[in-house]
């Protein structure tokens, strides 16, 4: 089996990046304050400026969730490719050692 230990880390690292890219946009949609009354002052604009917050913190909810999977995404791909080495070179250490006792 041949597995691209760079590539995993390329991925690990594109994952790190997405997870906070995601985390600069929800804390820029942090930034933009709702404010009470920017719709107007009638009942029908208050209902309107509730169901923007809602959506504004649901949004902001799933940034930071985004965020954190793509970042154990990333770990994971980190953890993977550090076994995969460790395992390639704890096998070539043994083939050698079994050549080696084989040649003399």
């Amino acid at each position: 089996m041949f597995v691209d230990v760079e590539l995993l880390h390329s991925g690990a690292n594109e994952s790190h990046y997405a997870g906070e890219h995601a985390h600069g946009g929800a804390d820029q949609l942090s930034r933009g304050p709702l404010l009470s009354g920017m719709f107007g002052t009638f009942p029908v604009a208050q209902t309107f400026h509730d169901a923007v917050g809602a959506a504004h913190a649901q949004q902001m909810r799933n940034l930071h969730a985004h965020r954190q999977a793509l970042i154990t995404v990333g770990e994971k791909a980190r953890h993977a490719a550090t076994g995969f080495t460790d395992m390639d070179d704890g096998n070539a250490a043994e083939l050698k050692a079994v050549v080696c006792s084989c040649a003399t």
